[in-house]
Order: structure tokens, then sequence, then C-alpha cells
């Protein structure tokens, strides 16, 4: 997300100035342009396209950007040409009147539900001070501007991006929620701009009168620079940690006040609102490209009868015996110059060739698909209250074609929720998860699967504690902390002290926040300060802030959690909190096999979503995992929940809690613990350094109580803190020695599929500490390249180690995975997994979701350069041909050997080069499935690039993280899991599913339905625009090629927008070739998009050939019939018509699948009313065409016998090549989908018939299993149908 308007500012100002509006003054408009913030964008937002001055200019300015529409209207010009008239000019327009009218319907109704959102959201209140009433009054949204400022309550939505400059907390901290920008529920710390200074040393808008410099309006949401500066000159820097972002809430804070820097458009949020993504899919594509042969058709008809005209005319040597062609004089008799006119005749005559209503059906229909998408009971998850979101609105056939799909794996594939399962400290393993059996072997072939561990291992609150660990923190306190040898009594273990600031640091090296209280704030929604039991207009600041802060008198002080300060020995674990439980002391009894250490408090767990419902601190039931921001902490007088940004810090904390060293109370300056052997004391947190994706570390430099030591403690990825160790662990042999076990362990966890983490302190000293943060506060202050320059000062710090040890964290695989990509690989998509996590991580969760078969090979190829990448590409490569050439060992005859291909990130850099970029390809390619490891987010949309392009194949790409926006970004189709990570990933994606399974659904049954429809549908509009111009072309052979046609006017121009446009729009929408059960129990179904079986490159050849017949069956059979009948043009163009409209109708019935109500409905009722239409037309005295009337001849025709004969004959000449067809493709030449209805037609009968095992009556279909279960063998899934008699049929869906 760049800077949107560093185009237009390269050569201009970098940074604009923010002045308080109420220093100006209330004389002075903010519009007035004398006001300095008179050029910043107020609060109101305009999301709407038009209005009701621009709607018609506008929208159909951007209708003619269409090649069809404009083709149309140059038509229609072209009819009020007296001399190449075709039609009557007066309803000509009245088709494309009518497609132009149904999308700018369509385009109205969408932009006044912009419109409609628009307007609740500028109505929405806030309180905004005004200077003229000297205090906050409510104000709208709307009538914020850039430099008022603003009183926020908790739970309040911000209005604008502010900068926090006074917060109802004594450090002057505020939490947010941030789910409205990025989806994510985790609380986010910010805190007011320190360094300001006000008369009397309390903060009060009057006394606010610094202008503020802040950078342009961009759509960085993770990025603010700016400054205030100070009346001596002093720069006081701004980051991101102080602006509140538009959209957000307040969330465990009473109160904040801050100035608007940014307001309406110029806000981040809205610089990142985006419509959604225009995509051209492939059937669209392949649309097009037939839409040219259309124009091809067209421009060949046209000259060919212009050119029959010319020579017809030229037969004749006197004008005057040309019969009915009146000419206006002689020179226009010439027969070259009427072969010109007439070639423009016949663009109007022919002019449907190219099918009007396609584009706008085509659209009406995926709206229609999309509805039902959207409204799927089996895409919604309940526990998040989500359903899918369909953001592209004109690529769902494109789910029904995908060959690769490209998936992250944390918070993809799992849960993102993590548990703590084990440890190693020192060198020494603590496992606690349960040991496994030599034979305990998953389903997948995978000793240590996840899927293994999560039957077997318990949730955080059972947690099987390690004895050895309990007893060293149960001795836990300061002096043990301590970073010299201390003679202290029962120190039995010389890994006492590390394990010991092991648990300190899983406890404090972290962003969790802890808060007891609910929040109130004493001002009401009009600005008005709430009466109580203090009332009076002198009521000081400060005891206002405390009022409102804890709601008590100023002098009384919100009470602390007394816990006791002995340590107490306890074995067990900890057993989770009933709701009975609340208000009763807990004691040290044991509980079912359980203990309390004394007094400490018994935790549950539960969503945030629990949390909302239970504002009052109610407990309910505890619910499996950690979700980052959702635990709960009660001593029976008052409970503590615990927010965490990251799943892993809670998993971590909530471990440390459960053995007794808990976090009580987080703030800026302060870290507050109780330590099982000293009772509740409290750190000075000196510096946070965030975690980044560069460092791929987080640290905290804390100063001890007792002795004042500062200790900085580090967490982060094995590779980033294994590689900083100081280098006595290299030279000494017992440190060495336990680095090594340590790196052991790590793998032990990796290949046990555990997400690693690595723990690691430094002490400092003083004087190091004082120079290397003048170095920092230097670099945070920095106007330019401050990021680069905060990462160097923090690498700086960040070295020379002491390793402390390791956690093993479970990332539980989601509910459905393995089954969801099976169903996947059988139909045909290839699942390609790009992680950042370790390899042996990645590879035991591809066991665990069988994205790795039983006995599938895999090829790891590591590689350290470019030769030796290239060396291990073409081994494989020469391996896999030996292996397909003939049955070896791994590859015995009669199974065909697979595949899965595992590389590494520095690996893929050299196989993504441009020399090895095909042989890594082609290695892929033979592969069933590949796994990234270590990949990055660059990287990551890098192969998705080198798939979609090289290859030209449908990708998919799945993910749930701002490092999947790339690959998402990238492939023909993304999808975004609204998950643990937030809604980065969603906002770039093109559809949004809560949970992995349902793309299964998505793809198999949607995809699939989606596909076959679409091209359907488009064969279908083809073929019905195509045969009634072959049918008029036909008659210009007996009319001299003079453009005169049978049928009536009005009947061309309504037949393709009124009397056959419903029933095929209803079909897309609504028909059915199997039922979604069937399409998931038959996978392999779902190939025939892949291969694009439903919509090939013949399909508008078929099409065409169709038409042609139709059309000379149609007009031949009429001719003979009529040869002998004194008969007149409209009679004869009305029997064709009829028999035209029921040939259409019925060729849409053949190709039709499931019948419903809707189906019928539209079909009868289209005849029906073209035949009303026919006799009310008939009935009236007008006409448009000449030289003939046709009034009353519907009338006549229809009592006349010939009529109806000559109508069933055609009729059934017409569908028969069509019928016969479609019965030997179900009979002798049956596809994959005729098979599965064959199934499912015989599992319907065996539903219905008493006795389903009588095979003299009813088939009888033996599954796969079943014949397994005979002796069969069977590779495929194969469905045989036993018939009574000598025929036997067998169907195989391949």
């Amino acid at each position: 997300m760049g800077n949107i308007f560093n185009k237009s500012n390269k050569s201009g100002p970098r940074f604009r100035t923010v002045v308080p509006n109420h220093v100006v003054g209330p004389d002075i408009p903010v519009k007035n342009k004398n006001h300095p913030n008179c050029d910043y964008r107020s609060n109101r937002i305009k999301t709407t396209k038009y209005s009701a001055l621009t709607f018609l200019p506008k929208n159909l300015f951007e209708q003619f950007h269409r090649f069809a529409n404009l083709y149309f209207i140059l038509v229609v010009a072209l009819n009020w040409v007296p001399q190449v008239q075709a039609f009557g000019k007066e309803i000509a327009m009245i088709p494309v009147i009518f497609v132009l009218a149904v999308t700018a319907v369509k385009d109205a109704f969408e932009d006044f539900r912009r419109y409609k959102s628009d307007r609740k959201i500028n109505h929405h209140t806030c309180r905004r001070y005004s200077s003229a009433d000297g205090r906050y009054v409510k104000s709208e949204w709307m009538d914020v501007h850039a430099g008022d400022f603003v009183h926020l309550a908790c739970d309040e939505i911000i209005p604008a991006d502010i900068l926090l400059l006074h917060s109802s907390d004594p450090l002057g901290i505020c939490h947010l929620e941030t789910s409205n920008l990025d989806g994510e529920t985790n609380l986010k710390q910010r805190q007011i701009v320190h360094g300001l200074k006000y008369e009397g040393s309390k903060f009060a808008v009057s006394k606010f009168k610094y202008s503020v410099e802040c950078e342009l309006p961009n759509a960085e949401i993770y990025k603010f620079n700016g400054y205030i500066k100070l009346e001596t000159g002093e720069k006081v820097s701004l980051n991101k940690d102080n602006l509140l972002l538009r959209g957000c809430t307040i969330k465990n804070t009473d109160f904040v006040e801050g100035i608007v820097l940014y307001a309406g458009h110029e806000t981040k949020a809205m610089l990142n609102n985006r419509n959604p993504r225009y995509k051209r899919s492939k059937l669209e594509r392949r649309i097009n490209r037939d839409v040219i042969y259309c124009v091809i058709l067209l421009l060949f008809l046209c000259l060919f009868c212009a050119i029959a005209s010319g020579i017809w005319l030229s037969n004749f040597e006197d004008s005057t015996v040309v019969l009915f062609i009146p000419f206006e004089s002689l020179e226009w008799y010439n027969p070259y110059f009427q072969a010109f006119v007439v070639f423009f005749t016949y663009i109007i005559i022919f002019q449907t060739v190219i099918p009007l209503p396609l584009y706008v059906s085509v659209e009406i229909v995926k709206l229609g698909q999309v509805y039902f998408i959207n409204n799927d009971i089996e895409l919604y998850y309940e526990p998040m209250d989500k359903r899918i979101e369909c953001r592209a609105l004109n690529i769902t056939e494109d789910l029904g074609q995908i060959e690769y799909i490209f998936s992250d794996k944390t918070g993809t594939l799992t849960e993102n929720q993590m548990e703590f399962k084990t440890c190693t400290i020192g060198g020494t393993d603590y496992p606690h998860t349960p040991e496994y059996d030599e034979d305990d072997f998953s389903d997948t072939g995978s000793r240590y699967s996840l899927a293994n561990i999560s039957r077997t291992s318990s949730v955080m609150e059972n947690l099987k504690l390690e004895p050895g660990l309990e007893r060293e923190i149960s001795r836990m306190c300061l002096r043990s902390l301590n970073s010299v040898n201390l003679d202290l009594p029962d120190t039995s273990s010389p890994n006492s002290q590390r394990i010991q600031e092991f648990f300190l640091l899983m406890a404090i090296c972290n962003t969790v926040v802890v808060t007891h209280h609910a929040h109130e704030d004493l001002m009401d929604d009009s600005g008005s300060i709430l009466e109580g039991n203090y009332k009076g207009k002198n009521r000081s600041q400060d005891d206002l802030d405390k009022l409102s802060r804890t709601g008590d008198p100023p002098q009384k002080k919100p009470p602390l959690i007394n816990l006791p300060d002995t340590p107490v020995t306890r074995k067990g674990v900890l057993p989770p909190l009933n709701p009975r439980d609340i208000g009763t002391p807990p004691t040290g009894k044991r509980s079912n096999g359980h203990a309390n250490i004394g007094n400490v408090p018994p935790i549950t767990f539960s969503s945030s979503y629990d949390f909302e419902r239970n504002r009052d601190f109610v407990i309910s039931t505890p619910s499996e995992g950690s979700i980052a921001g959702s635990s709960y902490i009660s001593d029976g007088s008052q409970q503590s929940r615990y927010e965490a940004e990251s799943p892993d810090e809670l998993a971590l904390v909530r471990a440390a809690c459960t053995y007794g060293c808990r976090l009580v109370k987080r703030s800026i300056e302060k870290v507050r613990v109780w330590l099982p052997g000293e009772g509740e004391v409290e750190f000075e947190v000196l510096e946070v350094l965030q975690f980044d994706s560069t460092r791929k570390r987080m640290s905290v430099i804390t100063r001890n109580p007792n002795n004042k030591e500062l200790v900085m403690f580090t967490k982060g990825a094995d590779t980033a803190v294994l590689g900083v160790l100081h280098r006595k662990f290299k030279e000494d042999k017992d440190l060495h020695r336990m680095v090594k076990e340590t790196e052991k362990h790590i793998l032990n966890y990796a290949m046990q599929g555990l997400r690693t983490l690595c723990m690691a302190k430094k002490v400092l000293s003083r004087v190091e500490y004082e120079e290397w943060k003048v170095r920092f506060n230097e670099a945070s202050a920095a106007m330019e390249d401050r990021e680069e320059k905060i990462l160097q000062v923090t690498c700086e710090i960040e070295k020379d180690l002491d390793l402390l040890g390791a956690t093993g964290i479970e990332d539980k695989l989601q509910e459905g995975v393995p089954e969801t990509i099976d169903k996947l690989r059988k139909a045909g998509i290839k699942v390609w997994v790009l992680t950042g996590d370790k390899q042996e991580t990645a590879i035991q969760v591809a066991y665990s979701s069988k994205l790795i078969g039983q006995k599938d090979q895999v090829l790891i190829i590591n590689a350290n350069d470019l030769t030796c990448t290239k060396d291990l590409l073409e081994h494989h490569l020469q391996q896999i041909e030996r292996d397909t050439s003939g049955p070896t060992e791994s590859s015995p005859l009669g199974r065909k050997q697979e595949y899965t291909l595992v590389i590494d990130g520095r690996t893929l850099a050299y196989a993504l080069a441009d020399k090895l970029e095909d042989t890594f390809l082609k290695l892929a390619q033979k592969c069933t499935s590949v796994v990234c490891c270590r990949s990055t987010p660059i990287q990551k949309g890098s192969v998705v690039k080198l798939v979609r392009d090289k290859l030209n194949k449908l990708t998919l790409a799945i993910g749930d993280g701002a490092n999947d926006v790339s690959m998402i970004q990238v492939a023909d189709i993304g999808i975004g899991i609204s998950g643990q990570e937030g809604m980065q990933a969603v906002m770039a994606s093109d559809f949004a599913i809560s949970r992995f399974m349902f793309l299964q659904r998505l793809l198999l049954v949607h995809g699939h339905w989606c596909y076959c429809r679409l091209a359907r549908f488009s064969s279908f509009m083809f073929y019905k625009s195509l045969g009634i111009e072959f049918t008029m072309l036909w008659f210009q052979l007996y009319s001299g090629y003079s453009g005169s046609l049978q049928f009536n006017s009005l009947f061309l121009l309504f037949i393709h927008v009124l009397f056959t446009a419903f029933p095929p729009v209803v079909n897309g929408i609504f028909d059915k070739d199997l039922m979604p059960e069937t399409l998931l129990r038959f996978p392999e179904v779902y190939k025939m998009g892949i291969e694009d079986k439903q919509y090939t490159r013949f399909s508008f050849f078929i099409a065409l050939l169709d038409s042609i017949y139709q059309s000379i069956i149609l007009y031949w059979v009429a001719h003979f019939a009529y040869e002998s009948e004194q008969v007149g043009i409209w009679e004869f163009g009305t029997t064709q018509m009829v028999a035209l409209i029921l040939i259409i109708l019925f060729t849409g019935a053949i190709d039709t699948y499931s019948w419903i109500w809707p189906q019928w409905l539209t079909m009868i009722l289209s005849f029906v009313f073209f035949w009303l239409f026919a006799i009310v037309c008939h009935a009236i005295w007008f006409t448009f065409d000449h030289p003939a009337n046709p009034y009353w001849v519907m009338q006549n025709t229809l009592v006349k016998p010939i009529h109806v004969i000559t109508v069933v004959i055609i009729t059934v000449l017409s569908l028969l090549p069509r019928f016969v067809i479609r019965i030997f493709q179900r009979t002798v030449f049956p596809d994959d989908i005729v098979k599965a209805q064959l199934w499912e037609k015989s599992q319907h009968t065996r539903r219905d018939s008493v006795h389903s095992v009588d095979t003299q009556d009813t088939g009888d279909i033996i599954s796969d299993q079943e014949a397994r279960r005979n002796g069969q063998q069977s590779a495929e899934t194969d469905i045989r149908i036993r018939n009574c008699g000598t025929t036997k049929t067998s169907t195989t869906i391949a």
C-alpha cells in the first residue's frame, strides 16, 4: 500500500501543517480561504458514483465504453438514414434502450445502496470541541474537520485519523480494536504524545496551541511520521503509536482526546477502501473471441448479399421494370451504388448476429449465482458468525476451472490458535505431551502428525505440568533472578536460574494487555458532564480524569490484586473456573484430582465474542485453544482479561501463568508479575522493541527492582536468535553442546508439527544502554528513512545474546482440511503450500493434511548456490523420467508413482532465477503437490505468477494474513480467510471464507455449477442469435437481395429481449446437472472444467452448424408447405416465427438438467406472451413495415390447419438431431457428468424401491468401497450398474 499521492507530489511538499481550529477562532469558518486548514478535506464521505443530475449522462458514457453497446447505437443511427432503413426507425431503438435501461437500473440500485451507507456514516455523532462554547458539543461526523479536537469514550468508533494527546489512563495509553480497519480483534496499544508542555502541566484543549507537521495523506496504515515544534525550537517526533485511525474502536480506556489530522477521504481507512476488482474470466475471454467470429460472419453475410444485390440488379437494363423497388432518380439505379447502400441495410438486418443481450444477460446470471453462493448455509461458519463474501462479481465461472491452488499454512490450513506443548531450557528437554508408542501411526502414515497430537493431547487448562519445572518455578523470586551466582537455599539444579528467567521472559516479553474493570466516561453524548456524587462546575480536570477512570471519588484508588507473598508448592494443574465459583475465594484444596497454588486464582479462557456477550464478567464454558485477546483470570473479587496481538504470545503467557508466573498488569513503563517465591513485583520497562518480519525477533529491556540490573529479554524465530548468540557459545564446549542440544530439540518439535520460538537474554550495562538509547531516539525522530534507521539501531543491541531455550507451540489443523485437500487432489487440482515455517514443520503438516499421500515419494531440495540448485532439479527430473519409463521398486506396475516436491526459501530464490525457472516448473508439473518452506511474501507472489504466466493455467491463492496479499493479488482468483490474522488478505481477495474446508464446496459444487451453467448459456445465446439470421438469409434468395423481410419488425426486435430472453437466464441461475452431495462424492467430475470440456474452441462452430441446420428446416419446410397456397408474406413469416420461438424454447429445454417451477413458468409464459403479443399487435391497425400491412394476420393464420401442421413438422425435424445426439451421449458415449447422473438416478430408485436389492426391478450400485470388500481392487471410484438380462453396463468416473 503505497502513497497514492506520490505521483502528484514528487516535486511538491512532503508534509503539511495542521493548525488547531480553536486557535484560529470561531469567526473564521474552516472553509474560508483565510483559514490555514481550508485546503483539507472535511470528514464527509461520498462513495457514490452519480448524483441526480449526473446519473444519466455519466452512466450512458460508461455504457458506451462497451464495444457491443456502441455497435448497436451505430446500427440504430444507420436505421435513421432513409436509403438504408430496414426497420421502422421508431421501434429499432427499443431493444438497445431496453438493454441500456436494465444496466442503468442495476447501476442505480448499487449506487443508491452506497448512498444510504454514506448517509448513515455521515450522520454518526461524536463530541467535537467548540471554541465558541468553550466545551465539547455533539456534532455529526461530516461536520468534523482537520484541526478539530474530538473526545471519545470506551467502545466509541473513531470518526477520523486523530493524533492522541490525552488519555484517561495515568500513563497516557489507550487501546484500540482495529477489526473495522484490518479485521484484527486483538487490541493494539497507543500512547499520547510525550514531551509537550502545558501551562500548569495539565492538558486542556485551550492550552494546546502547537501546529502539527505531518506527512501527506497516504494509505500506509502501519506508518506515520510527523513532529510538533515547540516554542524552544525542539521537535517532538510523532509515530504510528500516536495516531488513532478512523474506523477503529476505543477499548479498555475511559476516554481519550486528540486533534484531527486527516478527515474523510484523506483518512488511511478511506484511502485503503476499494471496490471489488474487475477481472475477466477465462470463459469471458473465449466469449469475446467468439464475438469476433460473429463480426467476421456479419461482414461476410452483408458483403455476400450486397454483391448478390448488385448482380441481381445488373440483369435489368430498364429500371422501370424492377418491381417493388422504387428509385428516387435514375442515378440511383447504378448497381454498384445500390450494392454499397444495401451493404449497410444488411448490417441493420443481420445486426443480431452479434448477440445484443449477451453481455447484460451474463451479468444478470452472474449476479444470481453470486446471490446463491452468498446465501449458501453450508458456507456459513456459526462460531464466527461469518458467511462467504463474493467481492469479485464477474469471475464465478473461473471457480470451476481451477487447476492450481496456492495455500498458506498458518491460519489457513491450521487454526492459528496456539497451545503450549513443550519446551527446552538450557539444552534439557521438558516434554508436556504424552509419549507415543512405536506403532502409533496416524492415518496419514506420519508418526508425529498434528492429527495424532490433537487426539492425545489436552487443552491448555489441563496442561500436563513437568515436575522439574514446577519445582524450580515454585522457588522463583527476585534474588534467584540475579545474574550473579547467589547461595540460595533449596537450589538443587544448576539450570534453576535459566528456568526461572525463561518463564519470566514468557510472561513479560510480549504486548499482552491486562484489564480489570469496566470503563465509563462521565461526559454524555452532548458533551455535558454527568452529575453524580460530585456536583459543580469547578471540578478540576485531574479530578475528572480520576472520577471517570475509576467511578469512585478521586481520593480512592482501585483495589489491587492481593496475592500471597509466600511460595506454595503444588502439583497437578489449574482446574477451569466454573460459573458458580465466581465470588468464592479459591482454596488450595485438591479438586477432581487437581490443585491450586494457594490463593492463585483459577484461569478460564473465552472468546472475544463471549466477552462482548458477558459485559458483567459472567464466565461461560471455557473454549479450547488460545485465541488472541481471549483469556480471563478471576480471583473472586474481580476479573482480569488478557488481550494479545498474537496467539503465540497469549499461549506463552497462559503457559507461564499455569506454572504460577502470572502477568498481573502492564503499562508503557511498568510490568507487574506475580512470582511464586516472591509475590507481586513490578519491573520497569525501559524499551519495547516490537517484532518485525525483517528481524523476526521481539525484545523487552527491563530493570530488576531488586538490584537495578538492566536485562534485555528476546524471543523470535530460531534462525533469528541462534545467529546472534554470544561467541562464547561457540568457544565454550558446554555452552556449545547446549546450543546443539537445543537445535536438536527444535528439530524434534518441528518434526511433531509444532511452531518453535527461541528465548534469549542479555545483561546490559548502564553506559551501554544509555549510549544505545541516544542513537535509538535519534533514529525514532528521523523524518526520512525512519524505519530503516530504527531497524539498524535495534540490531546493534540485539546481539551477543545468552541462550535460554525454546518452546514448541501447537497450531491445530483446521477441521476438514485433510478431507478437503484429498478431494481437491482427486478433482485434478494441484495444491501447493507456500509457508514461512520450518521445513520439518511444513512436511509434517503436509502429511497430516493429506497433501502428501502415504505412498508419495518426497523430493527435498535444499541448496546453497545456483549450481547446486540446478544439479538437484535436473537429478530429480531425470529420476522421475526413469521411474515413469518403466516399472521400478518405487513405482510398481499398475500404479502410477506420485511425487511431492519440498523446497526451502533459499533454494526457491535460485529456482526462480531466469535460468532455472523453466526447469523448476517442469519438475513441479510432474509432482502432485509442492511445499515451499521459509518463503517470503515476494517469493509467494513470484511462484504464483510463474505458474500463471508460463503454464497459462487458472490459479487460486488462499491465505489469511498480510504476508499472503502478494500471491492473492497475483492469482486469477484470490481467496482470503477471515481468521486470527486480520482482514488484509480478505480486503485484497475476490472471495472471502472463514474456513479452508469451505473451499471444496465453493469449487467442486458452486464452481462446477457456475462454469457449466455459463458455458451452456453462452453457447445457447450464440445459437439463438444465429438461427433467425440464416432464416432471413434464405428468404433473400427470393427477394432479389433487396433487404425485404418476411417477419414483422416488432418480432425481430423483441425476439431476443422479450420472447426468448428469460428462460436461458433462469436456467443459468437455477439449473443443476448434479446435486451437491454427488459432486462432493465424485470430485473427479470437476476435471471437466479443468479440461474445458463444456465450452471448447469448437462450441461456437457447433452452435453455428446447429443454427444453419435448423434455419434450413425452418425456411424450406414452410416454403414448400405454402408453395401451392395463396398466402401473404406476413402469414408466411408468422408461421416461421411461431415455429422459431418453439424451437428455441424446446432446445433450451433439452439442455436443461433439473426442472423447478421458475424454469417451467418462464418457458410457458414466454411462449404465451409472444402469442398474445402477436394477436394484439395484428389486431391494431398500424405498421412500421412496407409495402404490406400485418393487420389481422395472426388471427387468420391460426385458423388454418396448414399453419399448425407446418409448425409441428418444423419443430420436430429441427429438434430431432439434438435429441438423438443427447441420447447417444447418455448411452453410448457418457461423460463424467452423465455417469454421475446415472448413479444419482439409481440412488433415487433404490430409495424409492421397497426391495432395493432386487436386481430384477432396480439397478444395484456398488461403490468403490463395496467393491474392495468383495475382494475387487480398484484404483479409482467405480460405479457398476447391474441390470437384468444379459446386458451389463459398467460406468467409471475416472
